[in-house]
């Protein structure tokens, strides 16, 4: 046996038999996210509990509601998946086959997102009305009651229909900040503030934009269109031979800006763009390290502009059509090879839109002179004023924007689409310990707090209220020194440790493929869990739970069997702001 191996399981061993010496009951949660492919079908549902029960773990949360409101449960409110065999209840005959090993069961809903992108099947077929504008992919609009009262009734229908431990969220948020000021939304405001959220000028430059990032810097050819407020480029365009290049030096795609979006619909009309000559670049360097989430949010925005796109990679980058159109989101990794491309089509008149520029490879000279930039700038973050540049007449001007009214009106809607997205959670909170006071409600969440204050998911503050019993942040990182940190920040919301269960990959992408996480990393992260004295992980998720990590966990650090560990039962508040 390794050494390595060795030392770890030894420890293990002295830590359990120092409990059982004491005559405690290991407690520890030991739980993992599964899809409906692992349990529509019987043979499935078998197979996998088989597996799950071999690993010991012993707490398993099924996706049970995405795709457009499809269930695979059965459900009077919602259509039962179209894969799955009549008269068979794929969540029914889980929870029998999991309560029967001692594994608990926590029926997983999708909330904030749609899951599919097709609006005209599922829900948005029946009530168009229920989507979240400007949020990229199709998202429900959680600002509205009846969108609201839909889910909680959907999530409580299944409670109360299966002997369920615990109902979790998933997608609890929305994709960003600057979304979705549609009437209601912005009445619905009003109403609760007093004040409108928009000042009816937002369709023209100078606008506040919510983001971060590394800018490109130092222009060289390119023409500054309009400036951030510290004055770096913040829109550029660059003319190169026969064609050009335009960036938005930020993640414009989810600002939910009707300047932006103005902008883009007139830069991609004077290219000449239409579905069968516009091509959406993903390079493989950037798909291999970055998920393709960005790539479809952005196709479905700039679809509802009326610019379809069709998602390449740099293999058919030479299919371009002669002065096509190329656009490209967050490519931060290029090859040389494929900036020499990029630079030939631009050369030959095609034309290319930058959305958040390639930080990691402006160096290459082919890149510099396509967008007409050289180096970057400092990392920033927040909220920042994008302003027409002197002397350009391209963006038409507003005028003059008082920045400290635009932040404090930005603050207010952050804190309205917030509480939008708690208000589902305290709903179905109340009204689950109202039916079965012993269930539990937990959330997937995202593990830094910057990164779910951006999308409006308080975990935090419903951590601290009580609407929620316990988090499972998705710390999914491959550097351990930024799991650690994590820990460090997740005192403020839980000194105690008492209310976070860590949620771990078990995979990993490579060459933009998922593949099963190294056995060594899986371990030092468990044990890195074990030494902040956390009560359990969660892992994602179970199609990469191999027979490797089954004999590992099995025989090292699950070696004993152990009940889940649920946190100390709290009332629920019934007077939540």
């Amino acid at each position: 046996m390794h050494p390595t191996r060795t030392t770890w399981l030894c420890g293990c061993i002295v830590a359990l038999a120092a409990l059982h010496a004491a005559g405690a009951e290991l407690a520890e949660h030991r739980g993992i996210w599964l899809h409906p492919d692992q349990f529509k079908t019987p043979e499935a549902a078998e197979m996998w509990i088989e597996r799950i029960a071999a690993a010991r773990l012993n707490a398993i949360y099924p996706l049970v509601w995405h795709r457009g409101g499809t269930a695979w449960f059965r459900s009077e409110l919602s259509p039962l998946a179209g894969d799955v065999a009549d008269g068979f209840d794929p969540l029914g005959h889980l929870i029998k086959l999991a309560h029967a090993r001692g594994i608990a069961v926590h029926a997983w809903f999708v909330n904030g997102s749609y899951g599919q992108t097709r609006t005209d099947r599922g829900v948005f077929a029946q009530h168009p009305e229920w989507q979240l504008q400007g949020g990229g992919d199709p998202w429900y609009d959680l600002g509205r009651p009846a969108v609201r009262d839909f889910q909680r009734d959907v999530m409580i229908e299944c409670l109360r229909n299966y002997e369920l431990d615990g109902l979790h969220f998933d997608y609890i948020r929305y994709s960003g900040i600057q979304i979705c000021y549609c009437d209601h939304c912005q009445q619905e405001f009003a109403a609760k503030y007093g004040f409108r959220p928009l000042r009816g000028e937002e369709d023209r430059f100078p606008i506040l934009v919510e983001t971060g990032g590394n800018p490109l810097d130092k222009p060289t050819t390119a023409q500054v269109l309009a400036t951030f407020d510290d004055g770096k480029p913040a829109i550029t365009v660059n003319r190169l031979g026969s064609g050009e290049a335009v960036l938005l030096n930020w993640g414009a795609a989810r600002s939910g800006s009707p300047a932006v979006d103005k902008f883009v619909r007139q830069t991609l009309t004077r290219f000449g763009a239409t579905a069968k000559n516009t091509l959406q670049l993903d390079t493989t360097q950037t798909r291999a390290k970055y998920r393709p989430e960005t790539q479809t949010q952005t196709a479905q925005w700039l679809r509802t502009l009326g610019f379809p796109t069709r998602l390449i990679d740099e293999t058919e980058l030479a299919k371009t059509p002669d002065r096509g159109t190329l656009i490209l989101r967050g490519q931060y990794y290029i090859a040389e090879d494929t900036a020499q491309q990029l630079e030939d089509f631009v050369r030959a008149g095609g034309h290319c839109l930058f959305i958040d520029g390639p930080v990691f490879a402006i160096k290459q000279p082919p890149l510099q002179r396509v967008i007409g930039l050289k180096s970057t700038a400092a990392f920033f973050s927040g909220g920042k004023v994008v302003s027409p540049a002197p002397g350009q007449d391209v963006l038409e001007a507003g005028p003059p924007l008082d920045v400290n009214e635009a932040r404090q009106r930005m603050a207010k809607w952050v804190e309205y689409r917030t509480w939008t997205v708690s208000e589902l959670v305290r709903s179905v909170s109340r009204d689950a310990k109202a039916l079965k006071p012993d269930a539990w409600i937990s959330a997937a969440v995202f593990y830094v707090k910057d990164s779910a204050d951006r999308v409006c998911q308080d975990w935090y503050g419903w951590l601290r209220e009580g609407s929620i019993d316990y988090v499972l942040p998705m710390a999914y990182t491959e550097d351990n020194g930024v799991l650690a940190k994590a820990f460090a920040e997740w005192k403020d919301a839980d000194p105690g440790g008492e209310r976070i269960i860590p949620g771990l990959s078990i995979y990993s992408r490579q060459d933009g493929r998922a593949v099963p996480r190294d056995l060594a990393l899986v371990r030092s992260q468990l044990d890195l869990c074990r030494a902040h004295a956390t009560h359990g992980v969660q892992f994602f998720s179970l199609a990469f739970l191999n027979e490797a990590l089954i004999e590992a966990l099995a025989q090292g650090p699950f070696a004993t069997p152990a009940r889940t560990w649920y946190p100390a039962k709290r009332a629920v508040p019934n007077d939540a702001p």
